[in-house]
């Protein structure tokens, strides 16, 4: 089951609102776009709201609920449907970033104010941790934003099904967008690739060729809250970085509270996709996240080996037609021929972002005793 992310924070429809600042600072807080986050003189801020907590319904307890007209507040620190709130104090609330915005062990949580950041080991809910290469990937809060350009080639269809067996094994919280070329293979979009995402994805997916600034937009807001609850946003870079750099530089419009060089983390692995990056959106993006470059997912190298010709994938094919993913893979094979190649190469970026390396999956047979 794909896991769908609840918005964290939508302060800006909230009604009766009221200036909320750390202790100490003289200057309220100034919410210039009406976000829920200002600045105060000093420190990021936010501007909360007075909420009757008889009023906010939260059924799932996780401090963000509906009033009947728009998003509530629950309380600082979240808690079970009608407990009371309770002040989240320094050694319970753990805020690394500085933010104002930490994670107490169980739930997202402010840090209460604060003048100087409470900075502490990052607290992981048991069992939402994955170890491996990247160490601090964490399923429960992290969001995964997973790029496919579909421009030129067709193993961005494979690698749609690979993503989505990836993601509902593991409980991913994802956010797919497709036709994320850059500016040099605009004119080389395949539109038949969007019969196979809506095969493999159904309506839970962006299309940036269709509809650029509502991607953008839609990218924009999915990533906010993902960071306004104390996570962190990993993408799979699978194309081009002119759509990762126009998200990240509008949250930087937004949002100066958000570091995004410390937490937005961009894992490319394609010289075609850098060299068909706009230089300017590469370099945005390389000097505003934590951008990593990985060894080239089509190349016999330290990732691993996706991209199998028809004579040596072994069972994967019939054991992928004959999966609970049958239907989605007859759709990507349809749109590129296993009898031709059997690739889905730009899947390394995930497997680097949750952590498995070559010695838990090296080829195509691996990925599929592991995934099927």
């Amino acid at each position: 089951m794909l896991t769908i992310f609840r918005p964290a924070i939508l302060m800006a429809t909230l009604l009766g609102a009221t200036v909320w600042a750390a202790p100490g600072f003289s200057q309220q807080c100034t919410d210039s776009d009406g976000d829920g986050w200002g600045w105060d003189g000093s420190a990021s801020c936010r501007v909360s709201a007075t909420v009757n907590q008889a009023a906010c319904a939260d059924p799932d307890g996780d401090g963000y609920g509906w009033d009947g007209q728009a998003t509530c507040v629950v309380g600082l620190i979240p808690q079970p449907a009608g407990a009371a709130a309770r002040p989240a104090t320094a050694a319970s609330c753990v805020d690394e970033d500085g933010d104002g915005w930490g994670w107490d062990g169980v739930a997202s949580c402010q840090t209460g104010g604060t003048t100087t950041p409470i900075v502490s080991t990052p607290v992981v809910a048991t069992g939402n941790a994955v170890p491996g290469i990247t160490g601090s990937f964490d399923r429960q809060r992290d969001l995964v934003a997973i790029h496919f350009d579909h421009a030129p080639d067709r193993d961005d269809g494979h690698a749609a099904v690979a993503a989505l067996m990836m993601t509902e094994k593991l409980g991913l919280n994802v956010q797919v967008v497709a036709g994320t070329y850059g500016v040099y293979s605009r004119d080389r979009y395949d539109a038949e690739s969007e019969a196979v995402m809506n095969a493999v994805w159904g309506s839970n997916w962006l299309n940036a060729h269709s509809n650029l600034q509502g991607s953008v937009s839609a990218a924009v807001n999915r990533w906010t809250a993902t960071l306004a609850a104390g996570g962190r946003v990993w993408v799979a870079e699978g194309g081009p970085s002119d759509f990762t750099a126009a998200v990240v530089q509008r949250i930087n419009q937004l949002h100066s509270e958000f570091d995004t060089s410390l937490r937005i983390h961009v894992i490319q692995h394609s010289d075609w996709n850098e060299g068909h990056s706009l230089a300017s959106a590469l370099n945005y993006t390389r000097d505003n996240t934590k951008y990593v470059r990985i060894d080239d997912g089509n190349n016999p190298n330290g990732t691993a080996d996706l991209r199998f010709e028809s004579h040596n994938n072994g069972s994967f094919v019939s054991r992928a037609q004959s999966s609970r993913y049958s239907a989605e893979w007859t759709a990507a094979f349809r749109y590129l021929s296993p009898s031709e190649k059997l690739d889905f190469s730009d899947t390394v970026e995930l497997l680097h972002i949750i952590g498995l390396g070559t010695s838990e999956i090296a080829d195509v047979n691996q990925f599929g005793d592991y995934f099927f």
